[in-house]
């Protein structure tokens, strides 16, 4: 159909109805669209190009078609949303559908051609980085867009980010890369490996539009690929052993220094107002967790059992203390590292120190002046400006904790890594000699946790 264009039909314009013709009012005439079909309106104004419209489907978008040597084209000209005139929609089409006629191709097409051809590495980057924060399934986490952002912060710091990807020479890349393998293997690893996945994204995105466009590829070879093919990447086993030789890794023994780190932690409980750091360490060793599971946990009593909007527990990570009668006391994460769901069961020793944490944490969201902004916590937080709401400032503590028991290096990963070196030290029961150790924990759990009365 073909009438002439005003901005107020085309905003008129709707999916569920098919215009029909103009009423005696010079009004927009419809029907029922019967299955939501999309169509096109045609613009019979003097001022517009031929061959220029606005089709209607989930979105209206200006369109512009040209036959061209026997081949119809018909690209987007742009978005009804951004256009405030429609005689700049109009002029923008006339200057495409002259383009098409003189290079007889899509001019979109040859737009993101060109675009492809001289895809920096930091367009790439960008590309890439905006396709984790926006697909569907498994959208970037936070902490993934952290270590993506410090990757391109390295290309910004050698002046890579305005590089051409289709000048780049993978000599060039291995000698980059060799620069900083031993200073710092893991994050310059990771930086060549974003690199790599996000250039690698942008060719089969460029692949796929060449296709559908019929033209070749302008971008088909992926130059930071050599760091794979030359063996750069050091393997799982490699990473491994060189970390057990630098003592980068540092469990707490379970004969050795399990019980002197769990005497001194629970000493400084009462002090500095240290009692939420201290229980988020001791549980995150019980558990054998990482940070970023138990520290958003909430009290599962304070979430509605199921919901059609909001958190629930069935995608909210929590604490649950009683028996429910099918898993009875248990700690719930929710989309862990691997992006799986975990529950597990809550032993004698972290039910107790829970239940006190409970009462800890309603007593220091009211004398904080938090509100109900951090009430739902296992561990709030302790600054009223925080943005999570949450606990996670356990560092400065688990440094002050180290140098007491006098152990060179720990960090929080290394009590997941002690609660591993504990499952694995030998298949219980152990003996007495080898719960020597071990003597702190049970003094700790005997004298300190007595059930609640």
């Amino acid at each position: 159909m073909k009438i002439e264009l005003t901005l107020a039909i085309v905003k008129s314009l709707r999916l569920d109805q098919k215009p029909i013709g103009l009423t005696s009012k010079k009004t927009l005439a419809t029907e029922p669209n019967v299955g939501r079909k999309r169509y096109i309106l045609w613009d019979a104004h003097q001022k517009a190009p031929p061959g220029f419209g606005v089709r209607v489907s989930d979105k209206k978008t200006y369109i512009i078609r040209r036959k061209v040597h026997g081949k119809s084209i018909m690209p987007t000209v742009g978005n009804v949303a951004d256009f405030l005139d429609l005689d700049d929609a109009r002029k923008k089409a006339s200057e495409m559908a002259a383009q098409m006629v003189v290079t007889g191709a899509n001019p979109k097409a040859e737009a993101r051609k060109a675009s492809a051809a001289e895809m920096t590495v930091g367009d790439a980057f960008a590309r890439y980085r905006n396709h984790l924060v926006t697909r569907t399934q498994k959208p970037a986490t936070a902490d993934t867009l952290k270590v993506v952002d410090r990757a391109v912060r390295k290309f910004v710091a050698w002046k890579w980010t305005a590089k051409k990807v289709k000048a780049l020479l993978p000599s060039e890349i291995e000698a980059k890369f060799n620069e900083g393998k031993d200073k710092f293997p893991t994050a310059n690893e990771q930086a060549f490996q974003w690199a790599h996945a996000a250039v690698r994204w942008c060719i089969e995105m460029e692949t796929l539009d060449a296709h559908v466009a019929g033209r070749p590829s302008a971008l088909t070879a992926n130059p930071f690929v050599i760091i794979y093919l030359n063996k750069l990447i050091r393997s799982a086993d490699d990473v491994e052993n060189q970390r057990n030789e630098s003592n980068k890794r540092n469990p707490l023994g379970p004969t050795t220094t399990l019980g002197p780190f769990l005497e001194a932690a629970w000493s400084k409980k009462n002090s500095n107002d240290n009692e939420t750091g201290i229980h988020y360490l001791m549980l995150m060793l019980l558990w054998g967790c990482r940070k970023s599971e138990h520290a958003p946990c909430v009290w599962g009593e304070l979430l509605p059992a199921s919901s059609e909007k909001g958190s629930n527990r069935k995608n909210t990570s929590h604490v649950w203390l009683e028996d429910d009668g099918e898993y009875g006391p248990y700690v719930f994460f929710y989309k862990t590292k691997n992006g799986r769901n975990h529950r597990l069961p809550i032993g004698p020793m972290a039910l107790e120190l829970l239940r006190r944490r409970q009462v800890s944490a309603a007593e220091e969201t009211v004398r904080r002046g938090f509100g109900a902004k951090s009430r739902p916590f296992v561990f709030p937080a302790k600054n009223k400006s925080s943005r999570s709401g949450h606990y996670t400032e356990s560092v400065d503590l688990l440094h002050r904790l180290r140098d007491e028991v006098g152990l060179q290096r720990l960090n929080r990963h290394d009590l997941r890594r002690s609660f591993g070196a504990l499952m694995a030290a030998k298949p219980l029961p152990w003996n007495s000699k080898e719960l020597a150790g071990l003597g702190a924990y049970l003094q700790i759990q005997q004298k300190s946790f007595k059930p609640s009365r």
